[in-house]
């Protein structure tokens, strides 16, 4: 009786779990054809140049053409044309790799390499192995979590809705950043610190990861350990920078790593303080309740008299010394919470820079997720930074993507109250960051170490 009653409930739970795999790929196998956001033509353009011409100039001259300039001070950008518009790489060196291998794949089944939806499918082909690689890693993050960590990862809606159906990449970066931080939790610092450079090197928000990671390295590990993972970060770089270093343009590569650093927008589409600030500028010039939109930091820095690139930094890095610090005087033992820094840094991060992206708390979410089931309320801060990134993608990237909600119907949502929804959505960003770091310091350490 026993045996048949285990038996029953094992077929029911491999049962729900085919369910739950299935309705989180349907949309996802699905959404590989989209269009997405206008970032798709960005990155078929670059994987077409990529594959058609190769990546060693891409970003721009050799080090011998440059005369010794240092990168981050402008060096000239290579521009090239692409179906009729002009296209130029500021995206890092991993990435770049990434859409060379999905347009060489392109190009090999279709030579002429039409911009149809096949194209889209090869650009999305990378995020959605991503997508794999995430569910699998929160699978294996807990033998007694893990399944449902990767559940609520697998049906996620702000998930599904940046990967596929608006096509960002976000879950390549985010694949190497989640085994970054697990590794760091497991003290496994060299394969920690080869993933870090791997994140940094696929999107410049890996960088958040420096301070966690700093901080295992410092406070519990042996120096033999610091030199090994040295080693190993030492080694990626070379490995994933060796098309550039090996043909004489290795300047060019970190001067488009630097790129995004000198973007000239203040918090292009990113939901945060700067985009009230943006938004209060227009209500200055234009009159009350103005629809808000992207400003230059020079006509914000003309008007306002406020450097916003400087404030951001500072506050930034205020904010980042805090976690720090707080992380360094937890126990060893509770490893959760490096992922509840990660969480907090990353929000901080979206919160108060200025050169923030509608899709750049999506990190926020995996770290937050990583510690459901041992730590209390981890799975409501995990649902409250989905919502937030879902209404910032949602209202900000498209809606559903284009061809399927035009930026007008998208206008008229945000204004249907008068006041423009995504100044709201952007004031309840700061209530959340404070929210959630209030979590996490109240989060108490377990009395007998990690689970």
């Amino acid at each position: 009786m026993l045996a048949s009653v285990h038996t029953m409930r094992r077929g029911f739970l491999i049962g729900a779990a085919l369910l739950i795999v299935a309705i989180g790929l349907v949309p996802r196998v699905l959404g590989l054809r989209l269009w997405g956001t206008f970032d798709i033509e960005i990155q078929k353009a670059w994987s077409w140049r990529a594959a058609t011409s190769g990546i060693a100039d891409i970003y721009g001259p050799s080090d011998a053409d440059l005369g010794g300039r240092r990168p981050g001070a402008g060096f000239p950008e290579h521009v090239f044309e692409w179906n009729g518009n002009r296209y130029f790489v500021d995206y890092p060196p991993a990435s770049v790799l990434v859409l060379w291998a999905q347009g060489t794949l392109y190009r090999a089944l279709f030579p002429d390499m039409p911009n149809k939806r096949w194209f889209n499918v090869a650009v999305n082909s990378g995020a959605f192995v991503g997508s794999l690689i995430v569910a699998l890693l929160l699978w294996l993050s807990s033998r007694e979590h893990g399944p449902r960590r990767a559940a609520l990862y697998w049906l996620n809606p702000a998930m599904i809705l940046c990967v596929p159906i608006l096509g960002y990449q976000d879950t390549i970066f985010g694949a190497a950043a989640l085994a970054a931080l697990m590794a760091v939790q497991r003290e496994r610092y060299a394969t920690s610190a080869a993933l870090v450079v791997l994140a940094g090197l696929i999107k410049p928000q890996g960088a958040l990861l420096l301070p966690v990671l700093a901080v295992g390295l410092l406070r519990d590990a042996p120096m033999r350990s610091r030199l090994t993972a040295g080693a190993a970060a030492f080694a990626t770089a070379a490995v994933v920078l060796a098309p550039w270093w090996t043909t004489g343009h290795l300047l060019s590569a970190i001067d488009g790593c630097l790129r995004p650093l000198r973007q000239p927008t203040l918090a292009p589409l990113g939901l945060n303080v700067w985009w009230i600030a943006g938004w209060a500028m227009k209500w200055a010039y234009e009159g009350p309740w103005p629809l808000a939109s992207i400003v230059t930091i020079e006509d914000f820095r003309a008007w306002s008299g406020v450097d916003p690139r400087f404030v951001g930094r500072v506050l930034l890095l205020a904010a980042t010394a805090a976690v720090s610090v707080w992380l360094w005087r937890r126990p060893r033992g509770d490893r959760s919470s490096f992922a509840l820094a990660m969480v907090v840094l990353v929000h901080a991060y979206a919160l108060l820079s200025t050169s923030v992206h509608e899709n750049h708390t999506f990190f926020a979410v995996l770290a937050a997720l990583l510690v459901v089931g041992n730590v209390p309320g981890a799975a409501r801060a995990a649902a409250a930074t989905s919502a937030f990134l879902f209404a910032n993608v949602f209202l900000m990237a498209g809606g559903l993507g284009r061809h399927l909600t035009t930026l007008q119907t998208l206008e008229d949502v945000r204004m249907s109250g008068g006041l423009d929804l995504s100044v709201v959505v952007a004031a309840a960003h700061l209530p959340l960051a404070v929210g959630l770091a209030f979590w996490a310091v109240r989060t108490r350490p377990p009395a007998d170490g990690p689970k």
